[in-house]
């Protein structure tokens, strides 16, 4: 690994720990756990859809599926009554939480278009999130018909993404034939880069 390499590496772990410990102690550990999980595999189907000559590496995909369930869990709870204090207060402090995470994902959007930054694996971490959120957080809206009809918004959307994106990548997606040899693909890109491993 390159000093660059390293560099990225322990930022993203730090993020990881800031962020992902937050929405741990918030959601409890089964709701993370899938919405992280959901997200590292709908960014790397984005990421394979949408630049399928690219190597790519990294855990952010599944960072920005934390952001999206944190923007589905408030989507969801905006339907709660403020007739109550409490109700009237939960719904101030979730239109905080709004302004921050749109905040937060801006700016990760806004540097995802920069050279070696996989813009599809945030975006597709970003929506599957999203979706993953609702299947979570729309049986505890607390009148039924809402958590009934959100859940099954949830799970259309969760099919829908899935369905088009998994078979769009199976049907449409044909990789370069550069990346057959990925010693000559990094060596495009890097000056000077001495291949440790050994081909067939």
């Amino acid at each position: 690994m390159s000093s660059t390499s390293l560099t990225d590496a322990f930022d993203e772990i730090a993020v990881q720990i800031d962020v992902g410990a937050f929405f741990e102690r918030e959601w409890g550990s089964g709701i993370w756990l899938f919405i992280y999980l959901t997200s590292g595999i709908g960014s790397s189907i984005f990421s394979v859809c949408m630049m399928p000559n690219n190597v790519s590496v990294g855990s952010s995909g599944a960072v920005m599926g934390l952001f999206g369930g944190k923007l589905g869990e408030i989507f969801c709870r905006a339907c709660e009554s403020k007739k109550s204090t409490q109700g009237r207060i939960g719904h101030e402090v979730r239109r905080e939480q709004f302004g921050a995470v749109m905040c937060s994902v801006s700016v990760v959007m806004a540097f995802s278009f920069v050279p070696f930054v996989d813009w599809a694996a945030h975006l597709g971490g970003l929506l599957a999130g999203f979706a993953a959120s609702f299947l979570c957080f729309a049986p505890k809206i607390k009148t039924k018909h809402y958590a009934i009809f959100w859940f099954i918004v949830g799970l259309a959307m969760n099919a829908v993404m899935y369905i088009i994106t998994i078979g769009y990548m199976l049907n449409q997606v044909e990789p370069t034939e550069d990346l057959e040899d990925v010693c000559e693909y990094y060596k495009q890109y890097f000056e000077g880069y001495e291949c440790q491993c050994q081909l067939d």
